[in-house]
């Protein structure tokens, strides 16, 4: 039995964050993962469908040129060359963190970690016990994985979920995306930007559910108007094969209904990823499938912390750097705590939308006397310049004390122009504030500044109606 101060289980953002944190903190530390260096995020999510989404944002533009006066035309995709490039860079970024690991003196296991009792971890690969170790702490971060459709049909071929949509061996001509979340928007929105007739199927009343309700309603204007089918307030019965096709049967608003696509692409959220790991051997709390933790990321065993997808919470990427950081800190003895409030969520549909905060239906819902500033791209300088000039800046603030309670952007780079957001909702800032500071011209970023000034009094560049 091999002792170590800290045991890492898990080799995505959370886990790759808190051995590297933990090594540099003088832990001896050892990080044990069974598939791949950066986990999902990096070999399986956020990082290829971002590459896939800059090829169809490349796409859109060239479609566009000669609305610059570029001569030339859109000829299609190299299919080969665009996942050759999404691979390329998963590699460049995966090594990094391998780099990064050996430098800090992380070893790495490849094998699967499962609990054998107290403080006792043991590490299969192919069957066989190959490690066994008894740490002092333990970081729980195996991740999260895909959620299954439990209807008749799910496991046809052509049924895919987000990973295998990142590697068809060729772009197909229609497909029907299961789940207008976050995931499944974001896959729709790049495949009909690489030519591909779309058909979404969202079982709530709009796609998005936590996002602002002014946002989602101009995107789905948008992605109807660019040819994407947009179905709601529709459930799936089965998926069936017909023909070269599958067809998908659902209700919409009690009527039955079919959707046809050579693929089905199933996006109905993620789950942790906590079978097999033995955690009835410990005792742990569980809801669910999810960990139990503290605003310090302590589970209810004081040597265990469970940051990331893991714990059910924020299951993102981002949360997961930040939750990592915060339990090493506990676990080396300081007191540090995560502050969910100001939470950023960026998705890249097309366009991008970006929101911190809460919604103005749910600063309602919350007693919260409100105040919205919006202003939109249309009028901003950049915006037109670039050619992309749908969407806009919406900022909700309490009307009695000023504070932001909310920022939410649909339109060119909102995942960038949120960063604002973030840091004026972090510090506390106003409206006001936001609005007295001076921005750079011709930039996006103004339209964050008049949005902030419109919270209170009419911005500069835009009246309803037109611009000034």
């Amino acid at each position: 039995m091999e002792t170590v101060d800290l045991l890492v289980i898990g080799g995505g953002p959370a886990g790759y964050a808190g051995a590297l944190r933990g090594a540099r903190k003088g832990l001896k530390t050892v990080l044990v993962e069974a598939r791949d260096l950066g986990g999902t995020c990096l070999n399986r999510g956020c990082i290829p469908t971002k590459a896939l989404f800059k090829a169809q944002e490349v796409a859109h533009l060239v479609r566009r040129a000669q609305e610059f006066g570029v001569l030339g035309e859109y000829r299609g995709l190299d299919w080969a060359k665009v996942l050759e490039r999404k691979k390329r860079v998963v590699r460049q970024l995966t090594g990094g963190v391998r780099l990064l690991l050996e430098r800090a003196k992380v070893e790495v296991v490849q094998g699967f970690a499962v609990f054998a009792g107290h403080r006792t971890v043991q590490v299969h690969q192919d069957g066989k016990v190959i490690r066994e170790f008894q740490p002092r702490f333990v970081l729980l971060a195996p991740g999260s994985r895909s959620a299954q459709l439990p209807v008749p049909g799910s496991d046809l071929p052509g049924v895919i979920d987000s990973e295998k949509a990142l590697d068809l061996p060729e772009l197909p001509k229609s497909m029907v995306v299961v789940g207008g979340g976050v995931i499944g928007m974001e896959m729709a929105c790049i495949f009909q930007g690489f030519g591909v007739f779309v058909e979404v199927i969202e079982m709530m009343p709009k796609v998005l559910p936590p996002v602002d309700r002014e946002v989602t309603d101009l995107l789905t204007r948008i992605v109807e108007r660019q040819g994407m089918k947009v179905h709601v307030n529709a459930k799936v019965q089965e998926i069936r094969k017909a023909g070269e096709k599958l067809e998908v049967v659902y209700l919409e608003n009690g009527t039955p209904q079919v959707a046809s696509g050579e693929y089905v692409l199933v996006a109905v959220g993620r789950v942790p990823a906590t079978e097999g790991l033995g955690l009835e051997a410990i005792g742990i709390a569980m809801n669910q499938k999810a960990v139990v933790t503290d605003a310090t990321l302590r589970t209810s065993l004081p040597w265990v912390y469970a940051p990331g997808d893991v714990n059910g919470k924020h299951l993102l990427a981002h949360v997961a750097y930040k939750e990592a950081e915060v339990a090493v800190q506990n676990i080396c003895g300081e007191h540090a705590t995560i502050d969910y409030r100001v939470v950023p969520n960026c998705i890249f549909s097309f366009p991008e939308i970006a929101s911190v905060g809460l919604t103005e239906d749910e600063a309602k819902a919350q007693g919260y006397r409100v105040r919205c500033g919006r202003f939109p791209f249309r009028a901003n300088g950049k915006a037109l310049i670039e050619g992309e000039v749908e969407g806009f800046v919406k900022i909700v603030s309490d009307e009695k004390s000023g504070e932001i309670l909310g920022v939410h952007i649909i339109g060119p780079s909102a995942s960038n122009l949120i960063g604002e957001g973030i840091l004026a909702m972090g510090l506390e800032a106003t409206p006001h504030e936001i609005a007295s500071a001076i921005h750079p011209h011709p930039t996006l970023s103004e339209a964050v500044m008049e949005a902030a000034e419109a919270v209170f009094d009419s911005p500069l560049h835009f009246v309803e109606g037109g611009i000034r």
